[in-house]
């Protein structure tokens, strides 16, 4: 079986060509043609493609993201068929991310994942974007059974847990505004860091000397960002042209207490569930010093501690087309397949 994949929830947008094999198929000559390949147990991924729209101080704005993917979307899908030496006549199903994300880029997704699905006469197969995170988390080389998720992203914050019983994900906590990329990325604008997003905030962040005491909201295992956000704004920044904190100190202190808080309530979860263990995704699981303090927990309780790889933690279509797989194998498919902005981790249905 062999997937094309689209992604195009956010500031990425993405293509990939992601297969299955079963012996002596026209799947794995596919494979021994294929120049890029990364083995996903019987998985593997033959292509990768993402062009992200660039950072900058205005922020993401929608239209301007849904031109970039429009543009973005014919020049990926060549370079996605080219690496994988795969043709289109070949596939046989599309996914695309449904959902969550920003609408404008959704719908760009949609209208090219539906255009192939109706050319080729194939599949459609609506892939939920944070259930394509934790399987392909679950999936390439993380070796996990039952975690407790950390799912980290821009607009996502959540801590999960699969109920085998109803097929569903159980979210334990989560965040009550916005998720903690998306924390960061306003973070890095206002600082007007380079690159002024969340990556400009790690850089800075590992420049400063001191930490500022800043608020610090939990409320069981559910979090909150804007609070924490409003008054580095309105307290903080203003300060900076006095001298009194720099901007380094702002953005250390800043993601040392926003990641304090999310350790908390993933502390108190995996004391709650007695999980064994711990599976960190999204695009935040990138940030080595969030991989280190949820580290610091699994030592201290005897949990082991999973991670996804660098590669495949950021929006990118090759969860969307190893989710697409499992979905089809196990005729898991949802009822709707237009694009949903505010779709749920708990309400999709696991059933592989």
């Amino acid at each position: 079986m062999i997937v094309l994949g689209i992604e195009s929830t956010a500031h990425t947008f993405s293509v990939a060509i992601v297969q299955k094999s079963k012996g002596l198929s026209k799947t794995s000559k596919a494979t021994k043609r294929a120049k890029t390949k990364r083995q996903l147990s019987s998985i593997e991924v033959l292509a990768n493609a993402s062009d992200k729209y660039a950072s900058t101080l205005e922020g993401y704005i929608p239209r301007k993201l849904a031109d970039h993917h429009a543009e973005a979307f014919p020049k990926l899908l060549q370079q996605a068929l080219s690496d994988s030496s795969i043709s289109l006549s070949e596939i046989d199903a599309i996914a695309f991310s449904q959902g969550s994300g920003i609408g404008h880029c959704l719908h760009v997704g949609y209208v090219a994942a539906k255009t192939l699905s109706t050319m080729l006469k194939i599949p459609l197969v609506p892939v939920s974007h944070s259930i394509g995170h934790i399987e392909i988390g679950r999936e390439f080389n993380c070796e996990t059974n039952d975690p407790l998720v950390v799912y980290v992203s821009g607009g996502n914050t959540q801590i999960l847990g699969l109920d085998k019983k109803n097929s569903k994900y159980h979210v334990y906590g989560e965040t009550s505004d916005i998720g903690i990329g998306n924390f960061l990325d306003v973070l890095g604008r206002k600082l007007e860091l380079k690159p002024s997003d969340a990556v400009g905030v790690v850089n800075a962040a590992q420049l400063a000397s001191k930490y500022i005491e800043m608020p610090y909201t939990i409320r069981g295992m559910n979090l909150a960002f804007s609070g924490l956000l409003t008054y580095i704004e309105k307290k903080l920044i203003p300060q900076i042209e006095t001298k009194k904190f720099t901007k380094e100190e702002i953005a250390f202190s800043s993601q040392e207490t926003a990641f304090a808080m999310l350790c908390e309530a993933v502390e108190r979860a995996l004391c709650h569930t007695n999980k064994k263990e711990i599976l960190l995704c999204g695009g935040n699981a990138r940030n080595a010093r969030l991989q280190e303090m949820l580290k610091e927990i699994c030592r201290e309780h005897n949990v082991h501690f999973a991670c996804t790889s660098f590669e495949y933690s950021g929006d990118q279509a090759a969860m969307i087309g190893l989710t697409g797989i499992k979905m089809l194998e196990s005729k898991c498919l949802p009822k709707y397949e237009a694009p949903v902005q505010r779709l749920r981790t708990d309400l999709t249905h696991v059933c592989w």
